[in-house]
């Protein structure tokens, strides 16, 4: 973080000091454990934690001073403000007004943190590129890697997750992106939202705080982006069925790579990304766009693409005893479900395919019906065994009459079946298995389960 004075803190957060001098702030934390001298405490407040009382351990660790909601007894100046998160937001967007750099901010229902990395890739082939880190893409992760940036990098590609409306405005207007990339418009979080058109309402909210030059890179390929309203920014289609920009064609899988021409401006370009399945063609593309942008070839693009690598959890496959288990379980909605179940068969290659999956979560009054289409997709892509676990497993069954489904509460039934899989010679070298599921259902457990039976 570039140095701030107490000043201009308390200035950008229209906070109340009664100290009178002035001090250098080196860093922002809102958590004592990871306070280093120098640091502001942000005193957060939540359902279950108040920020406020732990201002003496703060300053214990380092802090030399602290932004709180109410008054605290402690020997650090204290800038009093009504809420706390608002502060630490304000702050940000003050800090993003000194750095000299650019930011590519994206959103989409699925596919973001494969898309933002594959897109610091691209960028870190000729620039020095922050990202943000895990799954810090909200109201408090955003405005951190923010103030965690310095003068040092070139280009911040900055992830930006929402469950309600409003949410990206207030993280768009922080970050003032100079390109904005959304990934897709699907069901994630349809049971906050209510319809697929509250949902691109909501991601389109990402405009709101870009810059007037800006460009506006949308995957063609999906129907509702294609309408999508933008007023005067610069607008790029990239995508594989539709007349883009930049479009991807002679898509072919060899062994864990996908090989892919890449056309732009009449020219083809050929090369390939360490991933499975068009869905991730699609985020490709779009990396590759927002390189294109600030100079990058597509020869170049996948060249650095090469370097990319699953982040945990999400599309990882894994051989053990010559069957593929592909670990895609950070989280699950119906679009990110269909997309892995169509790209089980190239992880299989004509052995059997197997679909180890549980219940997707914040759907609302779809969920019973979006289960059911579960099961169907299961059917519909040839998968040999499901075994399903969650609230809505007779909904599911009902897609797929011949699964074998299990109450969420029946953890230790489900992972026997699994065990019984393997066993009873069932899963054999050769077949893939997709582990796919809500976090909640925490599929880590039963990918465990697998791994074990396997080794034995």
């Amino acid at each position: 973080m570039k140095p701030l004075s107490l000043k201009e803190i308390i200035s950008a957060v229209n906070a109340k000091c009664e100290f009178s001098g002035d001090l250098t702030v080196t860093g922002i934390s809102s958590d004592t454990r990871t306070i280093t001298k120098g640091d502001l405490f942000v005193a957060l407040v939540g359902e279950t934690f108040d920020g406020n009382d732990y201002v003496s351990v703060a300053q214990e660790n380092g802090a030399v001073a602290a932004i709180c909601s109410k008054p605290v007894e402690c020997n650090i100046p204290v800038l009093l403000v009504e809420d706390t998160l608002t502060a630490l937001q304000s702050l940000a967007a003050y800090y993003r007004t000194l750095l000299g750099i650019k930011v590519v901010a994206l959103t989409g229902s699925n596919g973001k943190t494969t898309t933002r990395d594959m897109t610091k890739a691209v960028l870190a082939s000729k620039y020095k590129v922050y990202s943000t880190e895990k799954n810090y893409n909200n109201e408090i992760g955003l405005p951190k890697t923010i103030l965690s940036m310095d003068e040092g990098y070139d280009i911040a590609v900055l992830e930006m997750g929402m469950n309600h409306l409003g949410e990206i405005s207030r993280l768009t207007n922080i970050a003032k992106p100079d390109v904005a990339m959304i990934t897709n418009v699907g069901k994630a979080h349809i049971g906050n939202l209510g319809s697929q058109e509250n949902i691109l309402k909501a991601k389109l909210e990402i405009l709101e705080g870009l810059n007037p030059e800006g460009l506006v890179i949308f995957n063609g390929d999906d129907a509702y982006l294609r309408k999508a309203e933008t007023g005067s920014f610069k607008k790029a289609f990239v995508g594989i069925n539709s007349d883009c920009e930049l479009t991807a064609k002679e898509i072919e899988v060899n062994g864990a790579d996908t090989y892919y021409t890449a056309v732009f401006e009449g020219k083809e370009y050929r090369g390939s990304i360490p991933l499975i399945g068009n869905y991730n063609v699609l985020n490709s593309l779009e990396a590759m766009r927002c390189g294109l942008h600030f100079g990058i070839t597509p020869d170049e693009a996948f060249k650095a693409l090469q370097s990319y690598q699953s982040v945990g959890m999400r599309c990882e496959a894994e051989v053990i005893g010559g069957v593929t288990l592909v670990k895609d379980y950070y989280n699950a909605s119906p679009d990110s479900s269909r997309v892995a179940l169509e790209a089980l068969g190239d992880y299989a290659k004509g052995g059997k395919k197997i679909a180890l999956l549980g219940e997707m979560l914040e759907l609302g009054e779809y969920s019973a019906a979006e289960h059911k289409a579960l099961g169907e997709m299961c059917l519909k892509n040839g998968v040999d065994y499901a075994l399903f676990i969650g609230d809505d497993c007779a909904s599911f069954k009902e897609g797929m009459p011949n699964s074998t489904v299990f109450p969420k509460a029946e953890r230790q039934q489900y992972a026997e079946k699994i065990k019984a899989l393997v066993t009873e010679g069932r899963i054999k070298e050769g077949d893939a298995v997709l582990i796919k599921a809500s976090r909640g259902t925490k599929m880590e457990d039963f990918y465990e389960v697998i791994k074990e039976a396997l080794n034995k």
